[in-house]
């Protein structure tokens, strides 16, 4: 175990701008996949290298070979001067490679300290030293500016906060050569600046950080270089100085940035869903109402209530007062079985632990809410169950070998596109959406811009939660602000600024009656 809060990870054994790793025609092959075409590339001592591209792209095949999951088809690695194998995660972690996922990896039943030093635990004579363990824990954890307990089991931290304790994990590890893969997807904007501000403070301890992000703000508020991926191929690398986002997008994509957020205006219709003073766990006193072929935007900091206020609206934690009214008249929503037979779909903030079922085939997820529908006498029509799926696949550009193809083995945005597609054939009147986006490209952002216009022409309506501004700002036709479980304040479209937003959602103002600042 670390001996002392300070002791992170070793001294630099290069000088800064010298190269540390270098591929060489580094290449990834599946049956019938290139995954990723040769590339050359060489990332620097003590640089923050962003790699930006699609989902698909490569990048998370880059993070494999690198961290020595998956052997790489052919190609050279020189790691200080020296080739490296890379075959295994023990050799990669030996050497001082580590990566900081997406996606927490951590044991939730754990407590921090625990996680911390997984591994590495401080026992004598076969007994955990617990306490000893929480206090170094706790001293390494505050002196990166984390304002965490360490002595909490980690599943009782929100994912955001899980996400920094993967990071201060990572720099006890002996590491040389971090690797963060979309950290922020989970993090406040105040997580976000502690995370930047340990970014940094490694990168001026000689550590080289490779920054992979969507948010182009990211990038170029942190990276020395940035390099883009399409395709499994490397279009090339530039100096972030002498760069910008309409560059880097149109390399990542093919598109320029105006073609990304689609946005069309339907005249609203009837009323399909309306809250009336809705109270319940997490929130409180909340009224609004949805119409047809409109996007209601909720935004707030995590934690603010918006996930709490939808997911009682879709029956999965009861209310404690208020009413709900589906096309005008009071219903009560008592189960998620409740809220699917009146027409609501929800796709969840977390897909891989809520949305998916990652080790079954794509094509059966897809299906998952119509299977009554394709079966007679408890017998699924194969060819129905064939049909459906490869239409949602066409439909949506899922890139998968196979409808039998694992769920857990496709990309981030492709798993998205399976949340939202498995409820597209169910004939929902409303979907809620939650954080829809996260972890996933410019290029699919645009394609889910886009079914929501097309769900909205078919006379649905959406309720979007989104933590990022940009895209809540210029999809929502009624954007609400929720702060602290409660709603406080309404706008139209365009009708206030991002600074008047971000001060309602963080304000500490008294709001008045009706949720009105």
């Amino acid at each position: 175990m670390t001996s002392t809060a300070q002791e992170l990870h070793p001294a630099p054994t290069l000088e800064p701008g010298r190269t540390i790793l270098e591929l060489k025609g580094l290449e990834k092959r599946y049956p019938g996949t290139h995954a990723l075409k040769p590339i050359d590339l060489a990332f620097k001592a003590s640089e923050i290298h962003a790699i930006v591209g699609e989902n698909g792209a490569g990048k998370s095949t880059l993070i494999k070979l690198l961290t020595g999951v998956m052997p790489r088809t052919s190609g050279d690695v020189i790691w200080e001067g020296k080739p490296a194998a890379l075959a295994t995660p023990h050799e990669a972690m030996a050497l001082g490679i580590n990566a900081v996922h997406q996606e927490v990896v951590l044991c939730r039943h754990l407590t921090v300290a625990a996680n911390m030093f997984l591994g590495e635990e401080d026992s004598r004579f076969g007994i955990l030293q617990q306490r000893a363990m929480v206090r170094e824990a706790q001293k390494i954890i505050d002196d990166l500016g984390f304002d965490l307990p360490a002595h909490v089991v980690l599943g009782d931290l929100t994912i955001g906060q899980q996400q920094l304790i993967a990071a201060a994990r990572a720099t006890v590890r002996g590491t040389k050569f971090l690797i963060f893969d979309e950290p922020t997807a989970y993090l406040t904007r105040k997580e976000a600046d502690q995370l930047f501000t340990l970014i940094r403070r490694l990168k001026g301890e000689g550590v080289t950080i490779i920054y992979i992000s969507h948010r182009m703000e990211e990038v170029f508020e942190l990276a020395d270089r940035v390099s883009v991926l399409r395709d499994g191929t490397l279009v090339g690398t530039r100096n972030i100085a002498e760069t910008n986002d309409a560059e880097l997008v149109k390399m990542m994509i093919n598109r320029s940035i105006e073609q990304v957020y689609h946005k069309e205006h339907f005249t609203p219709g009837a009323t399909l869903l309306e809250a009336r003073n809705l109270s319940g766990k997490g929130f409180e006193n909340v009224s609004m109402t949805v119409r047809a072929g409109e996007i209601v935007g909720l935004y707030g900091l995590i934690g603010a209530g918006r996930s709490e206020f939808v997911t009682t609206l879709y029956g999965r934690h009861r209310k404690s007062a208020g009413q709900i009214l589906w096309e005008g008249k009071q219903v009560q929503v008592n189960s998620e079985h409740d809220a699917i037979k009146l027409g609501m779909a929800l796709a969840p903030e977390s897909r891989r632990d809520q949305g998916l079922c990652l080790n079954l085939p794509v094509g059966l997820n897809l299906n998952l809410p119509i299977y009554k529908r394709i079966s007679s006498n408890l017998l699924i029509s194969s060819a129905q169950e064939k049909a459906e799926a490869d239409r949602q696949i066409a439909n949506l550009r899922i890139k998968t070998p196979t409808r039998n193809a694992l769920a857990s083995s496709l990309s981030g945005g492709n798993q998205q596109k399976i949340v939202i597609g498995k409820w597209l054939a169910h004939g929902a009147k409303l979907f809620i959406f939650d954080e829809p986006t996260v972890g996933v490209d410019v290029g699919t952002k645009a394609e889910i811009y886009r079914l929501f216009s097309a769900l909205l022409s078919n006379g649905a309506g959406i309720i979007l939660i989104s933590s990022y501004l940009p895209e809540v700002y210029e999809l929502a036709d009624t954007l609400h602000v929720f702060r602290r479980g409660k709603l406080v304040a309404t706008h139209g479209f365009h009708t206030a600024d991002h600074e008047e937003i971000l001060t309602q959602a963080l304000a500490e103002k008294q709001e008045k009656p009706g949720g009105q600042i």
